[in-house]
């Protein structure tokens, strides 16, 4: 009899441990799995301008990595292809939660403006960014 009363809040109790850890800056990437050495961490902050106050990572990636950490993002975490978008390239937004911790993730790759029209240049590019937006609230 006690066991189905208790039932439901064991359950609730369980649930809520999902987050194993709350959610801070730092290289989520790597948090997630093995990032590739190409995949360069450049620090992570906090901002308090946008809604839900997301922790921002930011990557940088030399052109000549860019075809393979495009790749390696869409098989890792489903970034949809880069595009070229008037004067640049771009993903659009891809987003994700982590099975392990329940914490949800926006991401983007893109360039800055460049007259680089093909993908067979992305050499020529300098440095392609990638940024990790985590989300210790669901935006």
């Amino acid at each position: 009899m006690w066991g189905i009363k208790l039932l439901p809040w064991l359950l609730l109790l369980g649930a809520g441990g999902a987050q194993a850890a709350e959610l801070a800056c730092g290289d989520f990437l790597s948090q997630q799995g093995k990032k590739p050495a190409y995949l360069v961490y450049q620090g992570c902050q906090q901002n308090m301008e946008r809604q839900d106050q997301p922790f921002e990572a930011r990557y940088h990636v030399d052109g000549k990595h860019a075809g393979q950490a495009e790749t390696y993002l869409r098989r890792t975490h489903g970034l949809p292809k880069l595009k070229r978008y008037c004067c640049m390239w771009d993903s659009s937004l891809h987003s994700w939660r982590d099975r392990r911790t329940g914490y949800a993730y926006t991401m983007f790759m893109a360039t800055e403006e460049t007259p680089v029209r093909t993908r067979a240049a992305w050499p020529q590019i300098e440095r392609f960014v990638v940024q990790v937006n985590g989300y210790a609230q669901d935006p």
